[in-house]
Parts: C-alpha cells; sequence; structure tokens
C-alpha cells in the first residue's frame, strides 16, 4: 500500500534539496507520460545526481540529473511545473516521485534500492 504526499510549489527547492541529498547514488528510472506519444523511457537505472527545482522569472523547472558511466550526466528538465508528489511505501520510504507540468506531461521517477556494496550493477565483483 503506497501512501502520496503532495509538495507545495513554496516547498519544492527545499523538499527536492533533501530528496536528492537522502537518495543520491541510488539507481533510478524516469518515465514521461504525454499524451501525444504516451510513456517514453528518459532515464534507465543510472545513479541519481540530484533534482533541482528552480523558480526564474522566465518560468519555474525542475531538473532531474544521473550519472552515466564515463559520459558525465545525463538531465532532464520540467518546464514550468504545477504539482510535485512523492509516493511512499507502507513504512515510509520514498519509492517514486511524480511531475506534472502545465502542458500535459507527467514525468516519474521511480527509484530501485541501492545495491549492496559488494555488488556491481546486480552482480557479485569478480
Amino acid at each position: 500500500m503506497m501512501q502520496t504526499v503532495e509538495i507545495q510549489p513554496a516547498r519544492w527547492p527545499q523538499a527536492l534539496a533533501e530528496f536528492s541529498a537522502l537518495h543520491e547514488g541510488w539507481l533510478i528510472s524516469v518515465d514521461i507520460l504525454a499524451p501525444a506519444i504516451g510513456a517514453q523511457p528518459e532515464i534507465h537505472e543510472l545513479p541519481l545526481t540530484g533534482v533541482v527545482a528552480e523558480r526564474q522569472k522566465t518560468g519555474d523547472s525542475i531538473t532531474i540529473s544521473a550519472s552515466k558511466s564515463g559520459a558525465g550526466q545525463i538531465t532532464h528538465t520540467i518546464h514550468s511545473p504545477t504539482r510535485v508528489w512523492i509516493e511512499r511505501t507502507h513504512d515510509g520510504v520514498d519509492a517514486a516521485m511524480q511531475i506534472e507540468s502545465a502542458e500535459g506531461t507527467t514525468t516519474i521517477l521511480r527509484l530501485k534500492t541501492p545495491a549492496r556494496p559488494e555488488t556491481v550493477d546486480g552482480m557479485p565483483k569478480r
């Protein structure tokens, strides 16, 4: 049983900074749901670098960043976000974040529990 908590826009910068600090390095997958294109995978099981909310005169944005092996990082920016939710398991562990934007797309960031140190990509080290 999941519980969903909506984060108010005034708290986005702080709440997303806390979320990033708590989950940095966790594997994430990001899917974009848009009426015209359906579901598009954007990031697949890469370590989270951070989620940042920026409030600017040109409009709000939320950027999700993940590390790519040897190739810097991949980022996905949501322009004009309107609502942010965090989904938690019944024992209070964050499982996913959902971000809606003014243009009607929904971005879903799913967290995968970090691998134990003795594994790499889920496989035992050789």
